[in-house]
């Protein structure tokens, strides 16, 4: 059997309540890691019934057929579970294992940042070193050319010579929809502190034809371009990934978004009532020596957030995370039967489990974000390939373990 199960407050599942919004902040009280790993617990004692029903009714229906040939029953009433997820969902495969034991044989963990971090810098400098991966299209020139940019951008902006000429002139440049956006100083820090690029580490595919789509393309129309300035070009590259639409900055307006039910949508209240609540993972660019963009996100851009859309302040959001580091352990997992799988294009790899003595672990060159978990293809690469049949074989491996 194989089950897919969708998690509390995502997609389709959200429950329903008398009153208000099920993403208000009474009704997201129900939302967390733990109520998830319950769900799923809960689930598996219910299908546990259920199969073996279906097995006690096949094995009556076969018993007259069998009984003459003098078989035996070979069922030993163990259900071996083994749960599989990428991401947060592999965070949560890990920690099912952990927590419900007696339920959960074994998982698999894809790219999961099983340390929660508040100040989650390390995400940037992945980044970083991705614009220099020769194997995924990447080159030192490449890196270069995107830091010079962002630095003659951040004296735009901030430096001694930033005025209102300079901020009208990007906002010009780039085509941010409001002339005006760049004379806020935190609409300033959002438009440059993650990047006035779009790139795609955590997604980054060799395989997509779309143009910009990867960071081979991005680095080729880098090298190739027919502007000079490396201002010139990252304007070009943003207009270009956003098709011509003029770009929105507006940090009040955001954060009034976020507090509404409308930030339902794809689930982005959710998840930032669990990174609130529990987990962190802000990811800041705060240093030129670990961030390709603009130095200027810090993380209390991100606990204004916390506060503004959940009236949780910045000291509760810091005692969240190191709770949760301690009701699961960080990296320091006390179980066993995990195989941790990580690609090393991935950003979230600087909070996962890359080795261990006490895990098996699979590291997968020139692999982003759990690529080894979507529909194979013909385009996959070697390592891809060869990281689907070794889970298979960890799998297999244990599924043939004997019974204690």
């Amino acid at each position: 059997h194989l089950f897919a199960l969708e998690h509390r407050y995502y997609g389709y599942s959200y429950p329903d309540f008398q009153t208000g919004s099920a993403v208000s902040n009474e009704n997201l009280t129900y939302l967390s890691s733990k109520q998830a790993l319950a769900d799923i617990a809960h689930f598996i004692s219910y299908m546990n019934g259920e199969i073996k029903d279906e097995v006690t009714q096949q094995a009556r229906s076969l018993k007259h057929f069998l009984e003459p040939f003098g078989h035996q029953d070979g069922h030993n009433g163990v259900d071996r579970w083994i749960t599989f997820g990428g991401s947060y969902p592999g965070m949560l495969s890990a920690w099912a294992r952990l927590k419900y034991p007696h339920l959960i044989f074994a998982a698999v963990s894809n790219s999961a940042p099983v340390q929660p971090k508040l100040d989650f810098a390390g995400y940037y400098s992945v980044v970083q070193n991705d614009l220099k991966y020769k194997e995924i299209g990447g080159s030192d020139d490449c890196l270069a050319f995107i830091k010079e940019g962002h630095e003659d951008i951040k004296e735009a902006l901030f430096g001694e010579g930033s005025d209102a000429e300079a901020r009208s002139r990007l906002a010009s440049m780039f085509n941010i929809c409001d002339e005006k956006a760049l004379e806020d100083d935190m609409n300033a820090r959002i438009f440059a502190g993650d990047g006035v690029i779009d790139i795609p580490a955590q997604e980054n595919d060799p395989s997509c034809t779309e143009s910009l789509c990867d960071i081979e393309k991005i680095c080729d129309h880098i090298t190739r371009s027919e502007y000079v300035e490396p201002v010139d070009v990252l304007a070009d590259i943003s207009n270009k990934q956003r098709r011509g639409e003029c770009l929105v900055v507006d940090w009040k307006g955001t954060l009034q978004y976020l507090a509404s039910p409308a930030a339902r949508f794809e689930g982005i209240r959710s998840w930032l009532w669990q990174t609130c609540t529990e987990f962190g993972f802000y990811q800041t660019c705060e240093s030129v020596e670990d961030c390709p963009f603009t130095p200027v996100h810090v993380v209390s851009q991100d606990l204004q957030i916390c506060e503004v859309a959940f009236g949780i302040s910045a000291d509760r959001v810091k005692e969240n995370v190191q709770n949760t580091i301690e009701y699961y352990g960080g990296r320091d997992l006390e179980t066993s039967r995990v195989l941790f799988v990580n690609g090393d294009v991935d950003p979230w790899t600087a909070e996962a489990i890359t080795s261990d003595k006490h895990f098996p672990t699979l590291w997968v060159p020139e692999a982003s974000h759990h690529f080894w978990t979507h529909v194979p293809e013909s385009s996959d690469s070697i390592w891809v390939v060869a990281a689907r049949e070794l889970i298979q074989v960890q799998i297999q491996s244990w599924l043939n373990e004997e019974s204690q």
